[in-house]
């Protein structure tokens, strides 16, 4: 017998032509990324501390924080949209989740340096990166307009993270270099280094060596 007195699946306009199906395929998904956000929200403000003296880390750290807090609010405000039964079936259902692999990764604040701190954060940003290209893969497989672009939007937001890392990394680890009297510092390495990275992305970039999709 039916439970009359069950109230009716809540669930935002925005996901209202999503079967169940399809709902709880993204439900799943985005269980994952809210966490994941989450936890590399929480492992970046504790950075904040760390870096809050370091004239190049220092802001790029804070961006790096506030950009992931505003990506996590988004998808929480999404999650929410999807319905509760949507999101907590989800949660039950998927059991581990990526937080295993970002614990292992940047799991404590080891205080070993902002250079290694940055390693670490790079690691996480680009796990989240390939966590959110899943989620936009399957937002656009199930006709998710709003999902899709919200994905789109954390995979930018973690790419850029990363690109800016790269180019931080040099000065920074010269910085601690120089700090602690281990090599004599030239100017001119960070510079020598920096042309080296852009130079192995641009000549390892996988675009043009992609093959497309046939045309329906």
């Amino acid at each position: 017998m039916t439970d009359q007195s069950a109230e009716p699946r809540t669930v935002d306009p925005r996901f209202a032509q999503l079967s169940e199906d399809k709902l709880q395929l993204l439900a799943g998904y985005v269980a994952d990324i809210v966490a994941l956000d989450s936890d590399i929200e929480s492992v970046l403000d504790r950075q904040l501390g760390l870096t809050k003296n370091d004239s190049l880390a220092g802001p790029l750290v804070r961006g790096f924080h506030d950009s992931v807090r505003d990506q996590r609010n988004m998808m929480i405000e999404l999650r929410d949209a999807m319905g509760e039964e949507q999101v907590v079936h989800a949660l039950r259902d998927k059991g581990s989740t990526v937080l295993g692999a970002v614990a292992g990764v940047i799991g404590k604040l080891r205080g070993e340096g902002i250079s290694k701190a940055l390693r670490d954060d790079y690691a996480a940003f680009n796990l989240a990166a390939v966590s959110y290209t899943m989620l936009l893969t399957t937002a656009r497989a199930v006709g998710s307009t709003d999902m899709a672009s919200a994905a789109e939007k954390g995979l930018r937001t973690y790419a850029a993270a990363v690109q800016k890392i790269n180019h931080a990394i040099p000065p920074v680890v010269l910085a601690e270099l120089a700090s602690k009297n281990q090599v004599s510092v030239s100017s001119d390495v960070a510079e020598e280094v920096l042309r080296t990275i852009d130079s192995v992305w641009k000549s390892t970039d996988q675009s043009k060596n992609t093959p497309q999709a046939a045309p329906r």
